[in-house]
């Protein structure tokens, strides 16, 4: 009988345990939850490398139209590899960010202009609010990537933060994309570098480069690459892309 409670004992505790393993093996991010002032419940995700730091840099990434952040992922190991930090959010409607707080689906596919154009606003106060409560993350050494609607969003969040990014890169941005209008908020942000990315086979995100280049205070660099659509739909097709992206951006936040 004693041998049967041991071995029972040891059933139960060693998948336990095993589970734990498990799961420790997979604490890299923090799960971070915001919900706005109309209610709608936005998800974020927090990378920390795994060397320890007093603070890190951080990268925000927002991603394109009809994503989610999950698709950061390359881009994200190697920003975290690199020693930055990274917050990776479900832009409302998208991801996991498809609730209001009484658990409603609101999903992008139904959204009204109106509705895309507070996902800047969402963006800036996920930022304050990152840098009010995680101390080791910096609020000066940062960047911002942005794909298509994470691009413009991106640029007009800027514009309503008192602490700016110290670059940005962004992926197929547009002078308007769902309602969301770049070039004065361009303009307003003041001197940040920025690298514009387009693909070679999407004319029109190509044009729109050079004309939101006349609105940077800043330098406004143009990089194309050979294969791949709008947004984010460039990363798969160029395997490049991603370690170009942490190459010009690391010297900036380090």
């Amino acid at each position: 009988m004693k041998k049967l409670l041991i071995i029972f004992l040891l059933v139960m505790i060693l998948p336990m345990s095993a589970y734990a393993a498990a799961k420790k093996q997979k604490v890299g991010y923090l799960s971070i939850t915001y919900e706005t002032k109309d209610s709608f419940v936005i998800k974020s995700k927090l990378f920390y490398p795994k060397e320890q730091k007093d603070v890190y840099p951080v990268v925000v990434m927002l991603h394109s139209l009809g994503y989610s952040g999950d698709y950061w992922s390359v881009l994200t190991k190697k920003f975290v590899d690199s020693g930055a930090a990274v917050l990776v959010m479900d832009l409302r409607g998208h991801g996991a960010s498809i609730y209001d707080s009484n658990f409603r689906i609101r999903s992008w596919r139904y959204f009204s202009d109106a509705t895309y154009q507070k996902i800047p606003v969402d963006t800036a106060e996920i930022v304050k609010y990152i840098a009010t409560n995680y101390k080791n993350i910096s609020t000066t050494k940062y960047a911002v990537v942005g794909a298509d609607l994470g691009a413009n969003a991106a640029v007009a969040a800027m514009e309503k933060l008192h602490n700016k990014p110290k670059c940005m890169v962004l992926l197929s941005p547009t002078r308007e994309f769902k309602g969301i209008y770049t070039p004065i908020s361009l303009a307003n942000i003041g001197n940040i570098p920025i690298l514009s990315i387009v693909s070679i086979r999407d004319n029109h995100s190509y044009k729109e480069a050079q004309e939101l280049k006349k609105f940077a205070q800043g330098t406004f660099d143009i990089k194309t690459y050979p294969a791949g659509g709008m947004g984010m739909l460039m990363l798969k097709a160029n395997p490049s892309m991603a370690q170009d992206i942490v190459n010009w951006v690391l010297p900036q936040i380090k």
